[in-house]
């Protein structure tokens, strides 16, 4: 029954094979003229007949394109699925309009980022109301490392993610363990809260230094010897370069080691500011003259609950806000050695074309947009090759970290109490306690169990 069935298929394709090399035969030897000619009559001919169609007819001839463009539309997918993900250089992309972007030909007219022609006219400073100072350029050896001018530059970008945890002053950590990269493509994977904790200035009797006890054990040879063997592989010449640029360019750490040298009391704490507001009406108040303000103050002083406060002797960590303006230049001491300034939530926004300030301030996504956008300037931040990884992991936590918290402050404004399943859950349960705090997520959060349902 099947080769029964077979058979006039097989004959149609036999004919649909001829046909069609017949009309590559002719089609190669016509001229240009005759070409021509054929592509005009043949339009003719399409245009006669669709004038001629009746209402049905064209309604049955639309629906077999529909299907027609559907079914080369879901084949193509299928073909193309995952395909960013696994690149061919033997694959033709341009021929592929589905995954052919174009150029980034776009140029923003308020901040010069460079963007691709589909892209959201808003998407790198918000129409001109996003305006930050540039990030500085960096100091030696750094930038010849990398540059690509330094003779360890490749050791260098190969372990660079290395080379800063050799540096970093505050730890990185998430609430959940750590997934481990699997097959050819290095990631960085996380799953729960990203967290930054700070310890003590000084270590313990009997204790090795760590993280920014590091930077204060007073001998160069002593602190490159700790680096290099809590980070085994990294490069003693390069360390002891590196520790030298920080130790000569990184406000925070040139102000910490004052404060020490100054403050020789057991109960001194350093406070850095949550953001550049300046400390009045305190004693022996010390305050910086470079990008970001740290103030030194004795203990028992008040201060406000996103500071950081750093103590000399202690046991205790200390969770580091994620909208503190030190938030990233502890962590990526060598993304911001000079210690620059990172995201706070009073960042104002500007009139477009002006730098007038309104009363809106800059979002996390729209701080890190801005950074993070290609402009006719080089930006170097992308070019930290792993580091870069992780650097856009952690502001992306950060970024849903602050989106969740305006979420949580604002359900009043999201109307929560329209929802008749939360209703339902109060009303039924005996114990309101037993539901804790209940926040509801709109839609529109990526990620959330709604947003998958309706946008799947």
């Amino acid at each position: 029954m099947g080769l029964y069935q077979s058979a006039p298929y097989q004959v149609k394709n036999q004919r649909q094979a001829t046909d069609l090399l017949r009309t590559l035969n002719s089609r190669t030897t016509e001229s240009n003229e005759q070409r021509e000619r054929r592509i005009h009559y043949n339009a003719l001919g399409n245009q006669n007949r669709i004038g001629a169609e009746t209402f049905d007819a064209r309604r049955y001839r639309l629906q077999l394109e529909r299907v027609r463009q559907g079914t080369l539309r879901a084949s193509n997918w299928l073909y193309l699925k995952d395909e960013a993900l696994h690149y061919d250089p033997n694959l033709d992309y341009p021929n592929f309009p589905q995954i052919v972007i174009g150029s980034m030909l776009s140029k923003c007219t308020f901040c010069g980022a460079m963007k691709f022609e589909a892209e959201a006219s808003g998407l790198c400073c918000s129409n001109g109301k996003v305006s930050l100072s540039e990030v500085p350029q960096l100091p030696e050896p750094l930038k010849s490392l990398m540059e690509g001018n330094h003779p360890k530059s490749k050791e260098f970008l190969s372990m660079i993610r290395k080379y800063n945890s050799s540096f970093q002053m505050t730890s990185f950590g998430t609430s959940l363990p750590m997934l481990d990269s699997t097959g050819f493509m290095p990631t960085f994977r996380i799953q729960g809260q990203v967290y930054h904790k700070a310890g003590w200035l000084m270590s313990l009797p009997n204790e090795e230094a760590e993280f920014l006890q590091i930077y204060f054990l007073g001998n160069e040879e002593a602190e490159a010897k700790r680096r290099c063997t809590l980070i085994p592989g990294t490069s003693k010449s390069l360390i002891e370069s590196l520790q030298k640029m920080l130790h000569e360019n990184n406000h925070y750490v040139q102000k910490f080691k004052m404060a020490i040298e100054d403050n020789p009391t057991e109960d001194l704490q350093i406070v850095i500011k949550a953001d550049k507001k300046p400390i009045e009406g305190h004693e022996r108040v010390f305050n910086t003259p470079a990008l970001n303000e740290v103030a030194i103050i004795l203990a028992g002083n008040d201060f406000e609950k996103r500071d950081i406060v750093l103590t000399k002797l202690s046991n205790e960590l200390k969770n580091i806000c994620e909208t503190h303006i030190s938030y990233d230049a502890l962590q990526y001491p060598l993304m911001f050695p000079r210690g620059e300034d990172g995201y706070t939530i009073n960042i104002n926004q500007v009139e477009p074309g002006t730098s007038n300030q309104i009363n809106k301030m800059v979002s996390a996504m729209s701080f890190y947009a801005y950074r993070l956008m290609v402009r006719s300037t080089e930006n170097r931040l992308l070019n930290y090759r792993q580091l870069l990884h992780q650097y856009l992991v952690d502001i992306h936590a950060k970024i849903e970290a602050e989106r969740l918290l305006f979420i949580r402050l604002n359900q009043k404004k999201l109307r929560v109490d329209e929802y008749i399943h939360l209703k339902d859950a109060i009303t039924n349960d005996s114990d309101p306690a037993n539901h804790g705090k209940l926040v509801i997520l709109p839609s529109t959060f990526t990620g959330c169990p709604r947003n998958m349902h309706e946008y799947a």
